[in-house]
């Protein structure tokens, strides 16, 4: 069961979270009323609490709360304050009538806190509530008109109290009721906008935190803002002030409990975050503005993109037989503003939401667009059907392609700064296919401002780091990364690459594309129109005095022949390669055209990956392994006991998903002399991976379940990616305590 400071944590981010979006829907008023009520309930420690709003001029009770205390776990006495609150929430009352009815129509609170006065209370209302009333507060819910009110009754009795409100829980209860008519104004009329101040007061009382209203109240420290720079600033909406310690800071931010961004701050910046401020959003882009001595908008943030406004345009003007503003056929054209604008906010909003690819399907009634978060497919949005082929020939035009052809596939590049004003440094990769009701589109977004990590943060085992760094550091020979589309490959070989980048050597790639740039490095991008493939650059390259020569992939026949040949003959060369497993690589490049003799004396070692999603650590389950997964635990490590699940429901902290962030899980084959012999003879895959086995390699599944059995991921993760090892094999596998 969760604590009563988690549960409390749960309610204000939630709050928090409806507050910053961008359009709250009516969808969204009972929950915002529903937490609003318990938040009161728990700070002011009250019996009864109801929410009133105006409805068609009636006033209706929307949610009414009664504390457990009432009927002290008297089932009876529960059922009967559970009818009185089905009957306070059938009753219409007019406006005007009751101390509730004179609130809304004054505008007022009213306040009764002795049995005294209140017999004006009891005589104009009349609640079926079930106990003696013996204090109540009623405020206004009001912002430009009196939306409803809230009233609260009796306080619990502690010690050194009578059991009755004072001024400053009204003071709290006027504020919140600010707050809530805010949020309910924003619901039921969507073109309102609150007072950036007043979000931020609300947004610092909810949060417990500090409140800074004036520039004149912070002191900015020079220095840590030219070490941060501004685009993580503007990116993530964090600004820091001033240090707390050597690696940690003090920040400001509109939204505290944005985890998220401030993850991202924190691993763009190497700082982490100490202490936070709130600010409003006018504020915070005043000082950003101040400090870095630029104008323009600062980061492309949640709220500024809107992707939902653009796709409900579309579908009303498709659906509705007159638009005020459009046509259909304005919509089917890939020049037409509302098309542009849709594709650019889809890049846009995808891109905030950490995805690493878009999906836009057609099908038979809609056009599907998917984003892949953390390698999973989820959707964004349904649009008109009609919309497909201008959605498809908006993208081609972006990337050069040919609008005209939509029976074969196509590729393209975008680069992405060229089609929007907004501050995106981003990359986009495009492939088109015929399918059955169109043209699917798929965008693999590439992130320019983000540089590789460093090989400790990829999950290597400390045993796999130490073989991995050794074999990257061979004088000459073949590292091979394999693994499928999104298993992280190219990070793994740019941070290898990061460890190797030293004056003293020279360092040659050809990539295609060329995701990250790397001083120090000479980085050649792929152009097969005008005949610049893998194999011309690296018959260049070898003509070019290189130490370390990088391949984006290895595709073909040639590309494999002259890679091994560069490997034998002085040179280091790392590439990729899509198979399964290592052992599977070997058989693959013999499949291509490679002497057994030739793989075996380059290959210095193949390493097969995965990413798999690290479980939430601020809401997974931990529980004791048994049955099924006990069994497979134990064939693995030779280990059981407390392992993590992820939470169905989630946390703040991840987004509701119960998982956050990924994870590299690495097969790591190193090549040895009874390997190398096993590769000259013909054998299969699995006498392969056998020897390997048997020379210390951990699969795929093992170094999975070591991440289970550290708490990083799920078995269900786990066993998803990467399932058990075919047959008895079993290598015998020492627990690791902490990965480098």
């Amino acid at each position: 069961m969760l604590s009563p400071n988690t549960v409390d944590r749960l309610r204000r981010s939630l709050l928090i979270k409806v507050i910053s979006r961008h359009t709250p829907s009516r969808a969204d008023l009972s929950s915002v009323i529903e937490l609003t009520a318990s938040k009161v309930a728990e700070v002011l420690r009250a019996h009864a609490i109801v929410f009133y709003v105006v409805e068609n001029g009636q006033i209706a009770a929307r949610q009414v709360y009664y504390s457990p205390t009432l009927w002290a776990g008297d089932p009876a006495a529960e059922e009967r304050f559970r009818k009185s609150a089905e009957v306070l929430m059938a009753q219409r009352v007019p406006r005007g009538h009751g101390v509730v009815g004179r609130v809304i129509d004054t505008g007022e609170p009213i306040f009764f806190n002795s049995t005294e006065s209140r017999a004006p209370f009891t005589a104009a209302v009349g609640h079926p509530t079930g106990f003696d009333i013996q204090s109540t507060m009623t405020v206004p819910l009001r912002t430009t008109a009196v939306l409803g009110a809230i009233q609260v009754l009796n306080k619990e009795i502690e010690a050194g109290t009578q059991g009755e409100f004072n001024e400053a829980d009204i003071e709290f209860l006027t504020e919140i009721a600010e707050y809530a008519s805010n949020l309910i104004h924003r619901m039921i009329d969507p073109k309102f906008t609150p007072n950036e101040e007043d979000s931020a007061r609300f947004v610092a009382r909810l949060t417990e935190l500090p409140l800074v209203t004036k520039a004149a109240e912070i002191e900015f420290d020079e220095n840590l803002l030219k070490l941060t720079g501004d685009a993580a600033v503007r990116s993530e909406g964090v600004l820091p002030y001033r240090r707390t310690g050597p690696s940690s800071v003090a920040v400001l931010m509109v939204n505290p409990l944005d985890y998220t961004r401030r993850e991202m701050f924190s691993r763009q910046t190497g700082l982490s975050i100490d202490e936070v401020k709130v600010v409003s959003s006018k504020l915070f882009d005043e000082l950003v503005r101040a400090q870095f001595k630029t104008e323009g908008p600062t980061s492309p943030a949640p709220e500024n993109v809107n992707v939902s406004e653009v796709a409900e345009l579309l579908t009303s003007t498709y659906t509705s037989a007159v638009s005020s503003e459009f046509s259909a056929s304005d919509l089917e054209h890939e020049d037409s503003a509302p098309m542009i604008q849709l594709i650019n906010r889809i890049i846009e909003d995808a891109y905030v939401c950490g995805a690493s690819d878009i999906h836009i399907e057609p099908g038979q009634k809609q056009v599907a667009i998917r984003y892949r978060i953390d390698g999973r497919c989820q959707d964004a949005l349904q649009l008109p059907k009609e919309a497909s082929g201008a959605l498809a020939a908006r993208v081609k035009i972006m990337g050069n392609m040919d609008i005209t052809e939509s029976r074969l596939p196509q590729d393209g590049r975008v680069e992405f700064k060229r089609f929007t004003k907004k501050n995106f440094d981003i990359d986009l990769r495009v492939a088109t296919a015929p399918v059955t009701h169109g043209e699917k589109v798929v965008i693999r977004i590439l992130d320019k401002t983000k540089s590789a990590l460093p090989l400790t943060a990829l999950g290597f085992s400390a045993e796999n780091l130490t073989k991995y760094r050794d074999c990257i550091r061979q004088p000459h020979g073949m590292v091979l990364h394999c693994g499928p589309t999104g298993s992280g490959k190219s990070m793994t070989l740019y941070s290898a690459l990061g460890e190797l980048n030293t004056r003293d050597l020279n360092i040659q790639t050809a990539e295609d594309p060329v995701e990250y740039t790397l001083a120090g490095l000479n980085q050649m991008q792929m152009n097969p129109q005008i005949g610049l493939t893998f194999a011309k650059a690296l018959r260049t390259f070898v003509r070019m005095d290189p130490d370390v020569i990088l391949v984006g992939e290895i595709r073909d026949q040639e590309t494999a022949q002259i890679a091994t040949d560069a490997a034998l003959t002085g040179h280091m060369l790392l590439s990729t390669l899509h198979t399964n497993d290592a052992p599977t690589t070997i058989t693959r490049l013999c499949e291509m055209g490679v002497e057994r003799f030739n793989v075996s004396g380059s290959m210095v070692c193949i390493c097969a990956q995965r990413l798999l999603r690290r479980v939430c650590r601020s809401c997974r389950i931990p529980y004791e392994v048994k049955d099924r997964e006990e069994e497979i635990m134990q064939r693995a490590l030779g280990w059981s006991g407390q392992i993590y699940r992820a939470s169905p429901n989630g946390c703040p902290a991840c987004a509701g998903q119960g998982y956050k962030t990924r994870i590299g899980i690495h097969e790591l084959m190193v090549n040895s002399e009874e390997l190398t012999d096993t590769i000259n003879r013909t054998v299969e895959v699995a006498e392969i991976k056998r020897v390997a086995i048997r020379n210390g390699m951990k699969t795929l599944h093992q170094d999975s379940m070591l991440k289970v059995q550290l708490g990083i991921t799920s078995m269900e993760e786990a066993i998803g990616t990467a399932p058990p090892d075919l047959g008895s094999i079993r290598a015998s596998l020492a627990p690791i305590s902490q990965f480098a």
